[in-house]
């Protein structure tokens, strides 16, 4: 089951503190309520005492699938506002991660500093995808976008790129862009550009489970086009 801690938040309307709860470990195999919760952001939600404000707030916290055998661990870097225990973020992490490893060995391990990176490893991992995979594809449909873009009046930036789904027409990966562009913008890619990254491609190496590499996201992606180039 789920864990919970203490955390502070402030009111961004009135500018109150107040103490609550908040999730330390989510168990989504054991609680597929509180799966829901997650993937929509709703855990993050809280209400102010005092005014009665409604505002979302994420924070450091840890999700695990036991059928699917990953955990990820959303870091925010805000252990001050753990009320139980002072230790810095960066600790506790590592501890949560040997922690795992010695408990969970064949357990893939992940760590995201963003919401919405975390909603999205749950969708891939429960599209039963290879997340290195779809990281470096969505870099590369970022770079590619934004290039065009360039020229749009005004011109539109793309800040990510993140897998939405597999649905939709058969053999196409989708991608819902974050950008300051008043429409949504989703971009799809042929599901045989994965197949050759996972089976063919001279840098599939790249994308197999490696010791000590747990943060997956658009800095790794780069450094894969490195190795390409080198």
């Amino acid at each position: 089951m789920a864990t919970k801690k203490t955390i502070m938040r402030t009111c961004p309307e009135c500018g109150a503190y107040f103490n609550v709860e908040a999730y330390e470990m989510v168990n989504a195999t054991l609680d597929q309520a509180i799966r829901e919760e997650v993937i929509f952001g709703r855990i993050f939600d809280f209400t102010c005492p005092v005014c009665g404000h409604r505002f979302r707030s994420p924070y450091s916290t840890a999700y695990k699938e036991m059928e699917k055998e990953y955990i990820i661990f959303l870091d925010l870097d805000d252990a001050t506002d753990n009320c139980d225990e002072m230790i810095s973020e960066e600790e506790l992490i590592e501890n949560q991660i040997k922690e795992t490893q010695a408990l969970f060995p064949t357990y893939r391990i992940r760590v995201v500093h963003d919401m919405m990176d975390l909603i999205e490893k749950i969708h891939i991992f429960s599209a039963g995808l290879n997340d290195k995979i779809i990281t470096y594809l969505g870099y590369k449909i970022k770079d590619d976008v934004t290039l065009k873009m360039k020229t749009a009046k005004p011109p539109i930036q793309v800040n990510k790129a993140l897998f939405d789904s597999l649905r939709g027409k058969e053999g196409q990966i989708n991608f819902g862009l974050l950008s300051t562009s008043p429409k949504p913008i989703f971009v799809t890619t042929p599901t045989r550009d994965y197949e050759y990254l996972l089976k063919k491609s001279p840098l599939r190496h790249q994308f197999e489970e490696a010791e000590g590499l747990y943060q997956i996201d658009e800095g790794w992606a780069a450094g894969i086009d490195k190795v390409l180039i080198a």
